[in-house]
């Protein structure tokens, strides 16, 4: 396990406890601090190296997402109603012709099948190997890898997309900045992840507070890091985008429970009013030689 010092988004050295949970099986991490100077959530300690390779090849979609079929057809239904929507809304036009488009951590592809329905040349890249040959018995164009040993040459492609990736890295920016650099000028890179800010779990917090207990982790013990959109904005604009914007969501499952959607609902309208979302999405276009930064934008 890795301690860490300072915040990689700011580099501020106040990391204050914030949650935790008890230690168990498939499981990374099991306790969060928080930057007092951006409010970043941070994993403390972090899985090693080593421990993170095995996770990902080894348990993530053999255990923990073992149902590829499932998966595959929930994820379609969801991309076709919120993700591609959502995209179009942060970046009109991003897809209204045929682009060249990796997807890093593409997992079963659905995303993948989505954007090649739509024309699009698609491409991804995937550390699990079972979920890599699913993606190529959907006859999708998977390569087996993983960052930072990423097999593509810099400035190759239209769209670089990381769906839920980011959050488990241990190097945020050292990430952004090589999603940023395989995109061409004028390209951009789009980044979806869960949102560091949400009603239920300040709820949730203040619950445990009122029992005298530790709040619980925020999100999957397997993320090592929870972001608001500043953070990816900031990201964004230093690893090289003239042009940023995010924008907050929430994704509604099928077939939630009536009184689990109620409950949910709520706080989802909560969020809503606030401007805010369950997920972020943030979208950059890197700089042409030259070009100076424009406004950032917040949706």
């Amino acid at each position: 396990m890795n301690r860490i010092d300072r915040c990689p988004i700011c580099d501020g050295g106040e990391l204050t406890p914030f949650a935790a949970v008890s230690f168990g099986q498939h499981q990374l991490h099991f306790a969060q601090v928080r930057c007092n100077r951006c409010g970043l959530l941070i994993a403390q300690p972090q899985a090693g190296a080593a421990d993170l390779d095995a996770y990902y090849k080894r348990t993530y979609y053999q255990v923990r997402w073992s149902d590829d079929e499932a998966l595959w057809r929930q994820n379609l239904a969801a991309h076709r109603r919120y993700t591609l929507p959502v995209l179009r809304r942060l970046c009109p036009g991003i897809l209204d012709r045929p682009s060249a488009v990796l997807e890093i951590g593409c997992g079963y592809g659905s995303m993948l099948g989505v954007l090649r329905d739509a024309g699009h040349r698609t491409v991804g890249l995937e550390i699990s190997l079972k979920a890599a040959a699913f993606c190529r018995r959907n006859t999708l164009t998977v390569v087996a890898g993983r960052w930072p040993d990423i097999p593509f040459r810099s400035a190759c492609f239209d769209v670089v997309m990381a769906r839920h990736v980011i959050e488990h890295l241990p190097d945020p920016r050292a990430f952004m900045t090589s999603a940023v650099q395989l995109v061409r000028p004028g390209g951009l890179v789009v980044i979806e992840t869960e949102n560091a800010r949400i009603a239920q779990y300040q709820w949730d917090r203040m619950r445990s507070h009122a029992r005298l207990r530790v709040p619980p982790y925020r999100s999957s013990t397997d993320h090592t890091f929870v972001f608001r959109p500043s953070h990816l904005r900031r990201l964004m604009r230093e690893a090289g985008c003239d042009w940023v914007a995010s924008t907050s969501f929430a994704e509604i499952p099928d077939g939630e429970a009536l009184h689990w959607r109620l409950y949910k609902g709520l706080f989802r309208t909560m969020d809503r009013l606030a401007g805010g979302g369950e997920m972020v999405m943030a979208a950059g276009r890197r700089a042409a030689a030259g070009d100076a930064p424009s406004d950032v934008r917040h949706q």
